[in-house]
C-alpha cells in the first residue's frame, strides 16, 4: 500500500494532533478524519500551528481540517466534532491507521477499545508533565498485540473499566499563565516522531507494540522498549462476537433484534455504558438522561437547578429482549450514526 492510498484518523487536534497533520500532509497521505469535540482556546494560538490564525471558540478539528486543506490541497481532510467514542465503528473501519494524539488516559482506553475491537493500529503519543521535557511515541499494531490498556496497572486498568472516567490533562493553560517555553519544541519533535512511526511500522506490517521515549532535560536520550500484551486485559478475548451494521438507528433495541435473525434472547452490547436514571443531590430532581456514562459524569449539569452534584442511578451496558429499555430506539441510546454493534449470544 502506498502512503497517497492511505486513509488515517487523527484523534485530538491540539499541539500534536497539528503537528501530526503537518507531516502527515507533507508526506502525501491520501486521506485525514481529524476528531475532536473541543473549541479553540487562546492558550492553542501559541503551540498549534494550523490554529494560529483560528478564532477563538471556533472547532479545533474544523479549524484544523481548514487550515491544513489549504496547504495541502492534494489530501482530502475532513472534520467531526466527536469524541472517539461518539464516532461510529462503521466510519472509523474506513481508516488503515490512527493516531491518538489526546490528552487523557480514558480517551486513550477508548480508543484502545475501539482499535481492538476493529483491529486497526494506533500510534499513540503523549507529552510528559508538568514540565513537557519529554515525551513517549507508542504503535499497537492491532488485537493481537498490546494496546494501551495492556500498559497500566490493574488497579487503574479495573478504574477505568469500570467507571470509564478518568482525570483529564488538558493541553489548555490556566488562565494568565505563560505557555511553557519547550511546548512547540516538543510538541514538533514527538508529532514528526509519531507520524514516522506511524507510517513506517503500519507499512512493514509490525506485529509487535513498541514504544519511544524521547526525553530533553535534564540528560537528553531517546529509548526505545516492546509492550508485552497483558493477559489480564480484556479487549484482547479472542472469542469477540462479530460487529453488525446498526443500520436505521430509528429502530428500537427489539426491532434491531428481530431484524437481525440472531437467537432468541441475545443481547444487544452498548460498548460503552449509558446513564439512565439520575437524580440531583441538591434539589433532588430525578429524570432519564441517556447520555454516554463516561460523559455524563465530566459534563452533565441538573436540568432544573444546574447543579454538578448528581448522583447516578442506573446505568445499563447491555439490552436483552426482556429489558425495561427494549423498546428504546438505537438512537435513543446514544449509538453513532454509522456504528458497528455487538449482540451477545450470536457466534463468532
Amino acid at each position: 500500500m502506498s502512503v497517497r492510498s492511505l486513509q488515517v484518523l487523527v484523534v485530538g487536534a491540539g499541539a500534536l494532533g497539528n503537528e501530526v497533520v503537518k507531516a502527515l500532509g507533507l508526506l502525501g497521505v491520501g486521506a485525514i478524519t481529524i476528531v475532536d469535540p473541543d473549541f479553540v482556546e487562546p492558550s492553542n494560538l501559541t503551540r498549534s500551528i494550523f490554529l494560529r490564525h483560528a478564532a477563538p471558540g471556533a472547532g479545533k478539528a474544523v479549524s484544523l481540517a481548514a487550515s491544513a486543506a489549504a496547504l495541502f490541497p492534494d489530501t482530502r481532510f475532513n472534520a467531526l466534532a466527536a469524541e472517539i467514542a461518539d464516532v461510529g465503528f462503521g466510519f472509523v473501519s474506513e481508516a488503515h491507521l490512527l493516531f491518538g494524539c489526546v490528552d487523557s488516559d480514558l480517551a486513550r482506553l477508548e480508543l484502545a477499545y475501539v482499535s481492538t475491537r476493529l483491529d486497526r493500529p494506533v500510534c499513540d503519543a503523549g507529552l510528559g508533565t508538568p514540565n513537557y521535557s519529554h515525551g513517549r511515541v507508542s504503535f499497537f499494531p492491532g488485537r493481537a498485540a498490546a494496546c494501551y490498556g495492556c500498559t497500566l496497572s490493574r488497579r487503574k486498568r479495573a478504574e477505568l473499566l469500570t467507571f470509564w472516567d478518568a482525570t483529564v490533562r488538558p493541553c489548555a493553560a490556566p488562565p494568565g499563565v505563560a505557555p511553557n517555553p519547550s511546548t512547540p519544541t516538543m510538541a514538533a519533535l514527538i508529532g514528526a516522531l509519531q507520524a514516522d512511526t506511524g507510517l513506517r511500522l503500519f507499512l512493514e506490517h509490525a506485529s509487535a507494540a513498541s514504544a519511544l521515549e524521547l526525553t530533553l532535560a535534564p540528560v537528553p536520550r531517546l529509548q526505545s522498549f516492546r509492550l508485552p500484551l497483558s493477559p489480564a486485559c480484556p479487549f484482547h478475548a479472542p472469542a469477540a462476537s462479530p460487529l453488525l451494521s446498526a443500520g436505521d438507528r430509528r429502530r428500537s433495541v427489539r426491532q434491531f433484534l428481530l431484524d437481525s435473525g440472531v437467537p432468541p434472547g441475545s443481547s444487544l452490547v452498548l460498548d460503552w455504558p449509558v446513564c439512565v436514571d439520575a437524580r440531583c443531590r441538591a434539589c433532588l430532581h430525578r429524570w432519564a438522561p441517556f447520555l454516554r456514562s463516561a460523559k455524563f459524569r465530566r459534563h452533565a449539569l441538573c436540568p432544573s437547578c444546574a447543579s454538578r452534584d448528581i448522583l447516578e442511578l442506573a446505568v445499563v451496558r447491555a439490552i436483552s429482549p426482556t429489558s425495561p429499555w427494549c423498546d428504546l430506539t438505537l438512537a435513543d441510546l446514544g449509538v453513532p450514526e454509522h456504528h458497528l454493534v455487538t449482540v451477545r449470544g450470536l457466534e463468532p
